[in-house]
């Protein structure tokens, strides 16, 4: 496996893309859109080719090379199977995002821009080795999602933004600590994380360490009491912002914690997990409780997601195989059917200037499109069986058995408490009485197509399971390696 740019390209064109963007207004109507998609399109290009390209080992393409070795920098990006599909999600709502702000004229130039940004740095997080670099990654994303919430945002959308910013950035100060104290502990200064995994870290060390970087990647899951930043900003960002938080940023956290605590520290993540899986418990019943109770339809599905997060936390802190696999799914699955629902949501409120579930209704007679898509992601909510969701969340239940029948059950309670959130959200929305939402115009073909594609992935991975498994197995079982044992 030679040396290449194609991983570099993956940060890089949507980075530059978004620069172009800021000035393509210039140039015609509606070209700072198209560069924008171009952009992520041409980025998409280059890893589907890079999936095609046979890799060495568990890496489908590495890349290394210094950045400032008097200082121990260096960037080393890789991918395997679950960086590469976490990745194919990250551009895909990229492009989606952009579609479904195209009629947001107020400076569209940034507005695709920040969409660009936060994809680039989102990217980066998921392909960087070298901590430091990742560290970077991590608080450059926060900038162009604070953006997107307290410029284009709805209602006290500047608090929202704040409180989105300060819960993140303080939390990112103990993962900040904890990579200075790593690049600085060995007797050569380096930020290497494959080096970093190599040395012996003393027990107690390694526990605070990991409580470093735990605290950054739970805040982004968001498990409670850590969540208390998502639902305003889920509720006041623009329909593109939620689907980036829900679907990419969301998903930073759950890859951090599944790609290193076992691989730098082992030995603490194996005491601190049972807490993790507490956590998880608490938060899947909370979050599944908490939206039962909701009449903001965006609200709402904020809460199912600190809920499904919640279980991909305990599948991550089961460390078995099983429980490895369903948390890997379930990060994919939750990415396309919570953005395919805050976009179906965003384009009704644009419709009717309204989320609340009391003043919509009707839309199986005027709107069957949307019925129709509605039914399809609510389906993938109860995690029903031949979606994505279903698997994930099946695989998670099957290793908590293998872990503690305790945390099993009270995943499987979560499941059944959201048939109660889903349906209700079905039943106010699709069936009744028209309220003040009215006669409905239908899904117009711009919406549909994101629709007919998150949909197509739903069901596609669910019928078809051993698609994203056989790309996820290299990940779980590096996952597993370093407790597992000789």
């Amino acid at each position: 496996m030679g040396y290449d740019m194609e991983l570099t390209a993956l940060i890089l064109l949507p980075f530059f893309g978004g620069i172009a963007a800021l000035f393509a207004g210039r140039f015609g109507r509606d070209a700072e859109r198209w560069v924008s998609i171009a952009a992520l399109a041409l980025a998409l290009v280059i890893l589907i080719l890079a999936f095609l390209t046979p890799g060495d080992g568990r890496w489908i393409a590495f890349e290394r090379f210094d950045w400032a070795p008097s200082l121990g920098m260096q960037v080393i990006l890789a991918m395997d199977g679950l960086s590469g599909a976490l990745l194919v999600v990250s551009l895909a709502l990229g492009i989606v995002s952009v579609i479904v702000s195209w009629k947001i004229t107020e400076h569209s130039g940034l507005l695709n821009a920040a969409l660009l940004w936060t994809v680039a740095a989102s990217n980066g997080v998921f392909l960087s080795f070298d901590l430091l670099v990742f560290a970077f990654f991590w608080e450059l994303m926060l900038v162009p999602a604070f953006l997107l919430i307290s410029v284009w945002g709805h209602g006290d959308r500047e608090a929202a933004a704040l409180k989105f910013l300060v819960f993140n950035a303080v939390a990112g100060l103990g993962l900040l600590a904890a990579v200075f104290y790593l690049g600085a502990s060995g007797e050569v200064v380096t930020f290497d994380a494959f080096e970093v995994a190599e040395r012996d870290i003393p027990h107690g060390v390694q526990v605070l360490l990991l409580l470093g970087f735990a605290a950054a990647f739970l805040v982004k899951l968001p498990v409670p009491p850590l969540h208390a930043w998502l639902p305003d900003a889920h509720t006041q960002a623009p329909t593109a912002g939620s689907i980036l938080l829900a679907g990419l940023l969301l998903k930073t956290g759950a890859y951090g914690l599944f790609r290193f605590p076992p691989m730098l520290f082992p030995e603490g993540f194996a005491t601190l997990a049972p807490w993790g899986m507490v956590l998880g418990a608490f938060g899947s019943i909370y979050g599944a409780l908490l939206a039962c109770g909701q009449t903001d339809a965006k609200r709402l599905v904020a809460y199912t997601s600190v809920a499904h997060m919640s279980i991909v936390l305990m599948g991550i802190c089961g460390g078995v195989y099983f429980s490895l696999m369903g948390a890997g799914v379930e990060m994919v699955a939750h990415a396309f059917s919570a953005s395919a629902l805050f976009l179906l949501i965003g384009a009704l409120y644009d419709r009717t200037g309204t989320r609340d579930l009391r003043e919509l209704g009707g839309l199986q007679q005027s709107a069957p499109r949307f019925a129709a898509a509605f039914a399809v992601f609510f389906s993938a909510a109860l995690a029903m069986p031949g979606t994505a969701n279903f698997l994930g969340e099946a695989l998670v239940i099957t290793g908590m058995f293998q872990v503690n029948w305790i945390f099993a059950s009270i995943t499987l309670i979560s499941l059944v408490v959201s048939v109660v959130y889903a349906t209700r959200l079905f039943k106010r929305v699709v069936f009744g009485k028209a309220r003040r939402s009215g006669v409905v115009e239908d899904l117009t073909a711009r919406e549909m197509g994101p629709i007919v594609l998150l949909a197509i992935a739903t069901l596609l991975f669910g019928m078809l399971p051993q698609l994203l498994m056989g790309a996820l197995e290299g990940a779980v079982t590096a996952a597993l390696a370093p407790v597992a044992g000789p």
